[in-house]
């Protein structure tokens, strides 16, 4: 042929392919892009429950995500050297899209490496521990009786007299004594009876300070005298307090009782202290003068003793308040005679206390039948 036709034909053939090529062409350009490209895209839809943990999974991973990479047996997901396999899923073919159940895998395999991490919450967030607040609101234990300092003056527990008995309070000044304080509670037991020791506080100690609780403990009534015995409370006035409340606490401290009454020494006392005092005022009507014959220099001891009986026998009746002193031997034995003649005429013997019914403050009583 000639070169002519040839060359007509090759071009004819160029011409019908070109025509053909390039719908095909033009075709496959306007065709969209594989799914398999848009598979980032739904792991950016906000409505995913997953959207941060799977962008971080495409950042960490430069390399497009494939089917062949996630869903690998025996894959190591985490580079943990464990399999994050889900025996539930199987592999797809290369440039598929992504089904839904290895996305869910992918997420929920990230999800539990992230919630195996952020598991130790409950360790940290102590709330429960630290919520005390039923065990730091003590109320009901906190607001007890409020405690106070001052003493509190409690009435010593007293029987009604019989109106129809003859009774007398035996009182004795100036111990508490090593032996006397002992023997003349003796003596009142024998006759069922009870009497009253003023004391000095300064001596409450060694073997007079047991005198002193053995008559306690078998019902004797302790009251205050003085501290020292060296000051009249109308000669130095400023001197009362420390006498009286001294001796108190004393009392208190050996005793675990508040004295309610005292005797000032000598009787003697002013009106405003008496009037103001804390204390019941006790003196008496009777004076056995046993001090004055404590001595047997001038007479005999059997002499002196029958002073003293005669001296509370003269002037005694019922109610009356009795003055003695423990701390002398003429007086127990003139004590021992007193009691035995007065339980002979009826007599019974009982703490001042009990005699004036639990005295009143603001007065000086003298006897049952006398106060001011």
């Amino acid at each position: 042929m000639k070169k002519g036709a040839i060359y007509g034909i090759i071009a004819a053939f160029i011409i019908i392919a070109m025509m053909i090529f390039i719908p095909v062409v033009s075709q496959r350009a306007s065709d969209p892009l594989p799914e398999t490209t848009m598979t980032a895209e739904p792991t950016r839809d906000p409505d995913t429950t997953d959207e941060g943990v799977t962008a971080n999974v495409t950042q960490q991973q430069p390399q497009p995500v494939t089917s062949d990479a996630a869903t690998e047996p025996g894959a190591d997901t985490d580079g943990t050297g464990q399999t994050g396999e889900d025996p539930g899923t199987t592999a797809t073919d290369p440039g598929t899209t992504i089904p839904a159940e290895v996305t869910t895998v992918a997420e929920t395999e990230t999800g539990t490496v992230t919630e195996a991490e952020t598991t130790t919450a409950p360790e940290t967030t102590t709330a429960p521990e630290t919520t005390t607040a039923p065990e730091t609101t003590t109320a009901p234990e906190t607001t007890t009786a409020p405690v106070t300092t001052a003493p509190v003056t409690t009435k010593p527990d007293v029987t009604p007299l019989d109106p129809e008995k003859k009774y007398v309070a035996f009182t004795f000044d100036d111990g508490p004594h090593p032996t006397n304080s002992k023997k003349i509670t003796d003596k009142m037991l024998e006759y069922n009876g009870k009497c009253t020791f003023f004391v000095i506080g300064n001596l409450i100690k060694g073997e007079r300070q047991e005198g002193m609780q053995y008559a306690y403990d078998h019902g004797m009534e302790i009251g205050i005298h003085c501290w020292t015995h060296d000051w009249y409370y109308t000669k130095n006035p400023e001197k009362y307090h420390d006498e009286v409340y001294k001796t108190a606490d004393k009392l208190q401290e050996v005793l675990g009782v508040w004295p309610t009454i005292m005797r000032p020494p000598g009787g003697n006392i002013t009106e405003d202290q008496y009037k103001s005092s804390e204390f019941a005022v006790i003196i008496w009507d009777v004076d056995s003068n046993d001090w004055r014959y404590k001595n047997n220099s001038d007479r005999s001891q059997k002499e002196n003793i029958n002073i003293i009986v005669n001296n509370v026998m003269e002037d005694v009746k019922p109610g009356s308040i009795i003055l003695m002193h423990e701390i002398y031997e003429n007086s127990y034995l003139a004590f021992c005679e007193i009691i035995e003649r007065l339980a002979d005429q009826g007599y019974e013997f009982v703490t001042v206390s009990e005699l004036l019914q639990n005295p009143e403050l603001g007065y000086k009583y003298y006897s049952a039948n006398k106060k001011k």
